[in-house]
């Protein structure tokens, strides 16, 4: 009986630190995919048409680290502090670099995620930190 027990206890722990492990890189998916699209709406929205049919490339950091912002919010359904029920203590930083005079806007995105198994482990949160750059260099002659 004892025996019985110990196993259901085992395997509970063992289900849950699954439930955790797949929960995270679900996540981690997820995050990554959103920082993605989120950057794709800050290209549209930090640069003007007019300005890429005249050849010249000049990216607004304000309205695209805005249009970063409120993209990844809503595909992540997170709320004005940039949490939700899985998903606390979040942070986003945008910068915008230059290869020569050609830009790269690049983010990090980093939160903390609830574990279960992880309390019984002294491990209560996962700090997940994902970084993304847009995936090309555009040039303009």
């Amino acid at each position: 009986m004892l025996r019985n027990i110990a196993l259901i206890l085992l395997s509970s722990f063992a289900l849950l630190l699954f439930r955790d492990v797949v929960v995270t890189y679900g996540t981690y998916l997820k995050v990554e995919k959103s920082i993605e699209q989120a950057l794709d709406a800050a290209i549209v929205a930090g640069t003007k048409e007019i300005d890429n049919q005249r050849g010249g490339l000049k990216v607004d950091v304000d309205a695209a680290r805005e249009a970063l912002r409120v993209s990844l919010i809503q595909n992540l359904n997170l709320n004005s502090e940039m949490a939700n029920d899985l998903l606390h203590g979040s942070t986003l930083d945008v910068y915008l670099k230059y290869s020569g005079e050609i830009p790269r806007i690049e983010a990090q995105f980093d939160t903390r995620i609830d574990l279960i198994a992880g309390k019984w482990l002294g491990l209560s949160v996962w700090p997940l930190t994902v970084k993304k750059h847009t995936p090309y260099l555009s040039e303009f002659i």
